[in-house]
């Protein structure tokens, strides 16, 4: 969750606005642009989950490669502005690479995306191991390249097998490593990629009433959750017999199941989820995955779409908790933010924040 002020702050009619600025290398383009329409949103099913549009006056139409708000490497810092009572304060919410920019009527529509795109537009010529002795950060480091890493507290920096075996894609590497040690990842405000712990259900980060920040939670359902996972493991060495060196394949597989109400698949019937694990190095290190992702399947019954005043606080990944009335009284809800959308500098503008109701 990043620093800001309170909910009681958020909550007390405060003045709200928004500073964009461009840079690309070490060049500072543009400060304080005139832009309106901005807006945030991140999905964490996406590979890319977050990218930030805004409008700009028609004069700022990039004519040249190196213009603010061309798509040269052009990055873009949002920083949210909150006035309260004559106390100015600011809450940076990320640097954007721009990747994309449309001319309108009497106006420029600018699209960046979160520094995870620098990644994946970068892949490796061909696979690759981590180096021997190396740890969970020094081996994501080298997954994000130029992107710096840190790694928040409460996260061990673990050492990582040399036999891990990753593709060329460096975006799913580092999926598939913090997925691996039990970790979540996201890029901050600070342009850094940050290795953050899973919370759970007991801690959560921020909590909403319907007395001061809930709007609404209507309920929705999520997709049919896997009451059966399988993750497959596979792992190839260099084994030399006798003069010659062969290549030795050794494949595993871990299950998990969920059969128990409202699983049971006599009356739910099997759904079946199939993961590879491209970094395991051995049958318990899938089996562990197996159980780890039929864990975090079913620990979610139902989707919540909260709309509250804009909180520019919330990441993807944070615990919330909120508050729901209804006639027949109050509702306790917590769960994982999955997705939001957040209106910036918009006084009357409200959040959505879906979330995954986690039961526990």
């Amino acid at each position: 969750m990043r620093a800001g002020p309170s909910l009681d702050v958020l909550a007390g009619g405060v003045g709200v606005g928004v500073e964009v600025s461009s840079v690309r290398g070490d060049v500072v383009l543009a400060t304080s642009i005139p832009v309106d329409a901005v807006k945030i949103e991140a999905t964490a099913s996406r590979t890319v989950p977050t990218q930030v549009t805004f409008n700009a006056p028609p004069g700022w139409v990039p004519t040249d490669p190196r213009d603010a708000l061309g798509n040269f490497g052009q990055r873009v810092q949002v920083v949210y502005l909150v006035d309260d009572h004559g106390r100015l304060e600011r809450i940076p919410l990320g640097w954007y690479l721009i990747a994309s920019w449309n001319e309108g009527t009497d106006t420029v529509q600018v699209t960046a995306l979160d520094l995870l795109q620098t990644l994946e537009e970068n892949p490796f010529a061909w696979g690759s191991s981590p180096a021997a002795g190396a740890t969970l950060r020094t081996e994501c480091q080298r997954l994000a390249g130029t992107l710096p890493v840190i790694l928040d507290d409460g996260v061990d920096d673990v050492s990582v097998s040399p036999k891990s075996q990753w593709g060329t894609s460096r975006t799913e590497a580092v999926r598939d490593l913090c997925a691996a040690k039990g970790v979540g990842y996201r890029v901050g405000a600070d342009a850094c990629l940050h290795l953050y712990p899973l919370g759970d259900g007991s801690r959560p980060v921020a909590q909403y009433t319907a007395t001061d920040l809930l709007v609404d939670a209507p309920r929705s359902s999520v997709d049919r959750r896997p009451n059966r996972i399988y993750v497959t493991g596979t792992h190839t060495e260099s084994v030399t017999r006798g003069k010659e060196t062969v290549e030795v394949e050794t494949k595993w597989t871990g299950t998990a199941t969920a059969t128990a109400e409202p699983y049971d698949p006599d009356t739910y019937g099997w759904v079946t989820d199939h993961r590879e694990f491209s970094s395991a190095t051995s049958r318990s290190q899938v089996q562990a995955a197996a159980e780890t992702y039929m864990r975090n399947a079913v620990s979610a019954t139902t989707s919540r779409s909260l709309e509250i005043v804009a909180d520019p606080r919330i990441e993807l990944g944070d615990v919330i908790s909120a508050v729901v009335t209804h006639p027949d009284g109050p509702e306790f809800l917590t769960g994982r933010v999955t997705a939001y959308s957040l209106p910036v500098g918009d006084p009357a503008g409200t959040m959505r924040i879906d979330i995954e109701e986690m039961t526990w």
